[in-house]
């Protein structure tokens, strides 16, 4: 089973430096799916939710076949691969909570998942370290193009693809970057960079995500609009405007601390190391 795997080896997307990696962590895509003629989940009898299941298992089981996918049934792993999958940044939290058939395809090299009756009927992600968001775009781009040769999505003419939360209505996206931003954090600029956040229509979360509190100076920064504009147009505003912008105010902060508490700063500077 890929879980015995993933206990031998750290996240992939942790394991070795990515593009602007003394800040970026990491970097995601996500895309929020339904199958046209099924409820939404919250709609869905348990009948549903099984057909509906298997149905999605077959199209993604089809690609595990060339060894690219392994499918996993949620309510066959348990509780502590369920936390190692969480950890991982694999299935969210809220799959793992979530009653009825429900599951997940995880690619070989850990960059790709596909979790099966989460929030939406298909919740399709790519991870990789540091900033990658071109590469990602053109691969998750393609993982959606090839389920849809297969699938009906749920989708209007003129409000895009259709969600369970009015806010992924549209494309459905959500772009996330996790940044390492200690230096914002211990000169009290954080809160700036919250409110110019917000301003943007951006949200700030923790490590894990909605709901979570920032742990080791870690924050994920993600588009809260998906209505109105293209999939490509957002991830260029992050990959060119937003993230770079973040990046200029870590490094001013972080050449004051080195001139201003030299000593202090370089104890916090091995945060990620200790990560």
């Amino acid at each position: 089973m890929i879980t015995d795997k993933l206990a031998k080896n750290s996240g992939q997307w942790l394991a070795t430096p990515g593009p602007m990696s003394e800040i970026v962590i990491s970097s995601r895509i996500r895309l929020a799916r339904n199958v046209s003629g099924y409820p939404f989940l919250s709609r869905a009898s348990d009948d549903q939710r099984r057909e509906l299941a298997e149905r999605l298992r077959i199209h993604l089981d089809s690609r595990a076949t060339k060894g690219q996918w392994e499918y996993l049934d949620l309510d066959q792993v348990d509780d502590l691969d369920r936390q190692m999958l969480v950890e991982r940044h694999l299935i969210s939290r809220q799959l793992v909570e979530s009653k009825g058939t429900r599951g997940v395809a995880i690619s070989v090299d850990e960059t790709t998942s596909v979790m099966v009756n989460e929030e939406d009927h298909l919740r399709i992600q790519v991870l990789r370290t540091g900033m990658q968001l071109d590469d990602i775009w053109n691969q998750i781009n393609g993982i959606d193009d090839r389920l849809e040769d297969n699938i009906e999505y749920a989708f209007h003419a003129r409000y895009g693809y259709l969600t369970a939360c009015p806010t992924n209505v549209g494309t459905g996206i959500r772009v996330s970057v996790m940044l390492h931003l200690p230096a914002l954090k211990l000169t009290g600029e954080i809160e700036r960079v919250f409110r110019a956040a917000k301003d943007m229509h951006l949200a700030v979360r923790g490590l894990y995500g909605e709901g979570t509190e920032a742990t080791g100076d870690l924050f994920q920064i993600s588009n809260q609009v998906t209505l109105g504009r293209g999939e490509q147009d957002i991830v260029n505003d992050f990959k060119a405007l937003v993230i770079p912008r973040i990046i200029d105010y870590e490094n001013l902060a972080r050449q004051c601390l080195i001139k201003e508490r030299p000593l202090g700063w370089m104890t916090v500077s091995f945060a990620p190391t200790a990560f």
